[in-house]
């Protein structure tokens, strides 16, 4: 029994002559005329029908997913721009795949149950090993999405996955699924077979100053903080040189997420803002209940790279001595831009980590689903901000 798997990337200016080159670099590791499974993390300049259809054509893929991204991240740096496919053939690996559309009218618990349904089904093998999502539009409501995909699978399964991005704009998202572009998607991997998988999820950030009491909520709208405006806990740390309401994804806010902390797992779960209202109120994806506490969170470059470097600790260790063959990364792409230059520095300390050898791709999200910690915490799955999920396959 064996596992092959390879990476292409390109960046020629030519979307279609780039997923070729890409292709190419694919074929020419696999020497096999088609593909057991592709996925595909592109800006969203190369995010066309005329690509994917370069890519079904010459890799032959059963299946395919992919999603668009701010951040591509490969064995040796990071980028903003380009085509990076993740091309797997295996009689160990065995995939299920599916796909939801139209997810704004769509009730998101019921899309998590349906989406791992249908991979289920197109598995059709009695040992599943995880499931994972790459998708936009259940961010507001990720943990419906996952108790949903955990009632069709088990609560003590695996679900993790990504949010799609583009550059802050939240403008060109796009999900890729067989010869399809996708808008508004969820898509659904199911993966069994005879392997081993280790998990690490962690974000590295601490809390700034005394917690702060959430006083008044609307849905996903944070009014007041201690009684006053939202963004009054911002001003107060940050001053007015933030200009927090001229690209808030881009401003210092991205730089200092919300944290609540939770008993049942000893963490604090971050929550990016996406929006400052006229009135001072903040909106956070998911929101944050009436009379939770929260802190401002704090990180830098250091605690980043050492909080990838223990999220990479953890996902060998589950390995045991086992030779991981595959690296998965899913980083927030806010947590990405702290990094800024260093990103390397990151990236080459999780390949030292797990095995500097091993084939390494991952992408940058605006949201990842995962546990706190290790595989074994996979119980307790979040719908994480500024987190990195790294995953190991052996």
């Amino acid at each position: 029994m064996a596992t092959h798997i390879a990476i292409g990337f390109h960046q020629h200016p030519d979307p279609q002559k780039a997923a070729l080159q890409a292709c190419n670099q694919i074929r020419n590791q696999l020497h096999r005329l088609d593909t057991d499974f592709i996925m595909v993390f592109s800006s969203h300049e190369y995010a066309t029908a005329p690509v994917i259809e370069v890519i079904t054509r010459s890799l032959r893929p059963k299946r395919l997913v992919g999603s668009t991204t701010g951040g591509i991240l490969l064995a040796n740096g990071a980028t903003n721009r380009g085509i990076a496919l993740l091309a797997i053939n295996s009689d160990e690996m065995i995939f299920g795949i599916s796909a939801i559309d139209g997810l704004d009218n769509l009730d998101i618990h019921n899309v998590g149950f349906d989406l791992a349904r249908l991979a289920a089904y197109d598995l059709n093998h009695a040992h599943r090993e995880i499931f994972f999502t790459l998708s936009q539009g259940i961010e507001k409501n990720g943990s419906a999405f996952i108790r949903g995909a955990k009632e069709t699978l088990g609560l003590a399964f695996p679900v993790i996955g990504a949010i799609s991005s583009d550059d802050f704009n939240y403008k060109n998202l796009a999900q890729f699924y067989q010869d399809q572009v996708l808008h508004q998607a969820a898509l659904g991997v199911l993966i069994g077979g005879s392997f081993h998988l280790g998990i690490g999820s962690t974000h590295g950030f601490k809390p700034l100053g005394k917690p702060r009491t959430v006083t008044k909520v609307e849905g996903y709208i944070i009014r007041t903080i201690d009684n006053k405006p939202a963004v009054d806990l911002y001003k107060y740390f940050l001053g007015d040189a933030a200009n927090l309401k001229t690209n808030v994804m881009n401003s210092y806010a991205a730089l200092y997420p919300l944290g609540v902390y939770l008993e049942e797992t000893r963490h604090y779960l971050l929550r990016n803002i996406i929006d400052i209202l006229e009135d001072g109120s903040i909106v956070c994806p998911e929101g944050i209940t009436e009379g939770e506490e929260v802190h401002l969170m704090i990180s830098n470059n250091e605690s980043c790279i050492l909080s990838a470097i223990e999220a990479a600790r953890l996902a060998k260790a589950s390995l045991g001595d086992r030779p991981p063959k595959l690296i998965l990364v899913f980083e927030s792409l806010a947590r990405h831009k702290i990094l800024g230059n260093t990103a390397y520095n990151q990236i080459q300390a999780i390949r030292d980590t797990i095995g500097g050898s091993t084939p390494f791709i991952g992408m940058c999200s605006y949201g990842e689903i995962g546990p706190f910690g290790n595989i074994k915490s996979v119980k307790n799955v979040y719908l994480h901000n500024e987190n990195i999920l790294i995953i190991a396959v052996a």
